[in-house]
């Protein structure tokens, strides 16, 4: 056998929709979960390849000359409910050229939708939730001949045309044990923002437009600090100087944050960083204390701009608390940014409106600020509870479970209603901009949604 030839191709799918892709091209990272298998993987003696369709200028060629000259044994694709469909395309596409490759699909949409998955006739496995230990026990058993299809946790095939839906899998509990991901699987130089870091996995919020609960079984799982320090020394050692911190909320265990800020002080690695957070477990004291220890740029989960709505939500937050936050940073010079979803299931004319003019004011405080439709994506307690939440599901293709596509009727809007005030929402918010390059910006994007939506 030619030593070149590779046992796993990873594959990232692509989002059908160019304002996607214009957004990855400009904000995007790489795709740590795919890294964190592979490198797993590379551990355990195989040789592995990733494949991120999100990348400019890689295209369905690339995967043709991968699986002629490498001759892959198994391509495994990682998607998400919007990228879904053009996971299963390259599927299908990987089974014409070679009829005898093993497709895995994972990610968040075929956790909870394996059996579409498996019915389209391209998929041969699906992997629930996470992907380290199920891929190699996979490659285990289809290269070295070894195990039992039936006693892999966390997998879904077929069988005589039955779907077989094995015990899941106990989530990865010690997240230290896992090797970093070897950042040469990636071509770094590709990446907007190639310094990133997965710190935890799981959320412990409960809110219900949001997957990341159901993903991870309703569990909180963090990674010790000495850890955390240890792969940002490896970042630096490749050269990153910024890093950004990809956890849903990097923030929610404070005694955890506390001490990675005390060691980080302590190091002086001469890094900047940039995460995700809450409002309601910041103070400004705490806020000078991680711009001090490197953090330049904060993204807060804001989502409504009235506080009926932020109950809806279930969000446990305050208007109180979001405005206070704004302003502290601003004071202190860190930058922030935050979405708002307009259309959620009980969005009225009023609250729509609150919540645009809530969002010209954080704007005011110099926080980038941006509009979404919200999505039921599946796993979420908005898509399995719709009758629950007052939603009428009126749109199941999932290529169009984006952020900008509205797929669902409420009780006071029709999805058409709700495009227009998704629509109007950027309009208005671009009208409170002051600096000329951020109108620039934002008359660009509206001309986009426009074209895309098909509002006028």
């Amino acid at each position: 056998m030619n030593s070149d030839y590779i046992d796993v191709l990873l594959v990232n799918a692509p989002s059908p929709h160019p304002g996607s892709i214009i957004s990855y091209r400009i904000q995007g990272v790489p795709p740590l979960g795919l890294g964190y298998i592979g490198t797993y993987l590379e551990k355990k003696g195989y040789k592995v390849k990733i494949l991120d369709f999100y990348i400019d200028e890689i295209t369905i060629l690339d995967l043709e000359l991968i699986v002629n000259e490498l001759h892959p044994k198994i391509i495994a694709i990682s998607t998400t409910t919007e990228t879904y469909n053009n996971g299963v395309k390259i599927a299908d596409y990987s089974k014409k050229l070679d009829e005898n490759i093993i497709t895995v699909m994972g990610g968040c949409h075929v956790t909870f939708e394996y059996e579409n998955a498996l019915n389209t006739g391209v998929i041969d496995i699906v992997v629930r939730n996470e992907g380290e230990f199920v891929m190699k026990e996979l490659c285990d058993y289809y290269i070295k001949k070894q195990g039992n299809l039936d006693n892999i946790k966390g997998i879904c095939y077929k069988r005589e045309g039955k779907i077989i839906k094995n015990n899941r899998r106990e989530f990865i509990k010690d997240l230290d044990s896992l090797p970093f991901p070897d950042r040469s699987l990636y071509q770094l130089e590709k990446y907007p923002i190639p310094g990133t870091i997965s710190t935890s996995r799981g959320c412990p919020g409960r809110c219900i437009f949001c997957v990341a609960t159901a993903l991870s079984g309703g569990k909180y799982i963090i990674r010790s600090v000495e850890n955390i320090i240890d792969e940002i020394k490896y970042l630096k050692e490749l050269g990153i100087s910024y890093v950004q911190i990809v956890d849903d909320t990097f923030t929610a265990d404070i005694d955890r944050l506390y001490k990675f800020l005390e060691i980080l002080n302590k190091e002086n690695l001469g890094i900047t960083w940039g995460c995700e957070s809450r409002v309601d477990i910041m103070n400004k004291e705490l806020l000078n204390f991680m711009k001090k220890c490197g953090c330049i740029s904060i993204q807060f989960g804001v989502e409504a701009g009235s506080q009926e709505m932020l109950d809806c939500l279930k969000k446990n937050i305050t208007i109180e608390q979001i405005r206070n936050v704004f302003l502290w940073a601003k004071e202190i010079d860190i930058k922030t940014g935050t979405c708002l979803m307009i259309g959620q299931p009980y969005d009225t004319l009023e609250s729509i409106q609150k919540t645009i003019e809530f969002a010209t004011e954080i704007q005011s405080y110099g926080a980038r600020v941006v509009f979404s439709v919200t999505t039921p994506f599946p796993g979420t307690y908005m898509y399995n509870n719709p009758e629950k939440v007052g939603i009428h599901i009126v749109d199941k293709n999932f290529d169009n479970y984006n952020t900008f596509t509205p797929v669902y009727d409420t009780k006071y809007f029709k999805r058409e209603d709700i495009r227009r005030n998704y629509f109007d929402a950027i309009i208005k918010l671009g009208r409170g901009l002051k600096d000329s390059k951020k109108k620039e910006e934002y008359r660009q994007w509206r001309e986009f949604v426009k074209e895309k939506a098909e509002i006028l």
